[in-house]
């Protein structure tokens, strides 16, 4: 009978341990399964903005326009950049009617 040395030992003991991970490898990836998303699913619209104003609750996004209220009632108003600030640009005009 072999006796089995430590290096002999340590040897078999890799050759499992590379076999193991082989298999696991080879059945997490096969090529019918889907994948996994890591990350959740984005929808197919525009992505939301990195800077934004808000209005009635609304984000608003940069260059955007809306119609805010104001002390001399809602004003037709652009939401824009002030040094690193989202700000209004409130024009003179009133909001037009709907």
């Amino acid at each position: 009978m072999i006796g089995i040395t430590p290096r002999l030992h340590r040897e078999i003991a890799f050759a499992a341990l590379v076999a193991a991970i082989f298999f696991m490898l080879g059945s997490a990836a096969s090529a019918g399964e889907r994948a996994i998303a890591l990350d959740p699913p984005r929808l197919a619209q525009a992505p939301e903005p990195l800077c934004f104003c808000w209005s009635d609750g609304r984000k608003i996004a940069e260059g955007a326009s809306a119609c805010i209220r104001t002390t001399q009632g809602r004003r037709l108003a652009q939401c824009g950049r002030v040094i690193n600030m989202m700000s209004w640009e409130i024009s003179e005009n009133p909001c037009p009617d709907s």
